[in-house]
C-alpha cells in the first residue's frame, strides 16, 4: 500500500478533494474567529464593570487565561457539535464536504478525537501540522489525516 502523499501526488480526484478541505477550513476559521471576536468583547465588558467599578487590577491576567479556554471550548465545540450531529462544519457545507464514519455512525465521540488537534490551533497549530504531515507520511486511506485515522473516519464528497 502506498502512502498518502503518493497517493494524493498521483490522483487529481484526491486533489481536488484536499484543496476543498483546505478551502473549508479557512471559512470554518473565518467563522470562528468572528464568533470569538464578539463574544470576547462581550465578555471583555462584562469583566470590564468590576475593573472600574471596584477598581480592581487583576482584570489582565484573568482575561487572558480564561479567553484562551473560551477559545478552546469554541473551537472544540464548534467542531465536535457540528460534525458529531450532522458530519459538517458550515465551511465543509459550502465546500459539499462530509466527515464519515468508517465503522457504525458518526458521532459526537468520533468527531471529539479527530477535531483534538484543530482545537488547540490558537495555541499549537504545529500539533495540527503534526496530524497533517504524520497522515501523508503514513499508510492508509488517502482521504484521512492522522487524527482521522485514530477516529476511524474521513472526509468525502458529500455527494458522493
Amino acid at each position: 500500500m502506498q502512502r498518502r502523499f503518493e497517493a494524493v501526488r498521483t490522483n487529481t480526484t484526491l486533489q481536488n478533494l484536499w484543496m476543498r478541505r483546505a478551502i473549508a477550513f479557512i471559512i470554518d476559521s473565518l467563522i470562528l474567529l468572528v464568533i470569538f471576536a464578539v463574544l470576547s468583547v462581550i465578555l471583555a465588558i462584562i469583566l470590564l464593570v468590576p475593573v472600574l467599578v471596584l477598581n480592581w487590577n487583576t482584570y489582565g491576567g484573568f482575561f487572558s487565561g480564561f479567553s484562551a479556554i473560551f477559545g478552546l471550548i469554541i473551537v472544540w465545540g464548534y467542531y465536535v457539535a457540528l460534525e458529531g450531529s450532522t458530519g459538517a462544519t458550515i465551511g465543509k457545507r459550502f465546500m459539499d464536504l462530509k466527515v464519515k464514519s468508517l465503522k457504525g455512525n458518526m458521532s459526537y465521540t468520533k468527531a471529539f478525537v479527530r477535531s483534538f488537534t484543530k482545537a488547540w490551533l490558537p495555541v499549537f497549530a504545529a500539533l495540527f501540522l503534526l496530524d497533517l504531515i504524520v497522515g501523508f507520511l503514513t499508510q492508509g486511506d488517502p482521504k484521512q489525516r492522522f487524527s482521522d485515522m485514530v477516529a476511524d473516519t474521513a472526509v468525502v464528497h458529500s455527494r458522493a
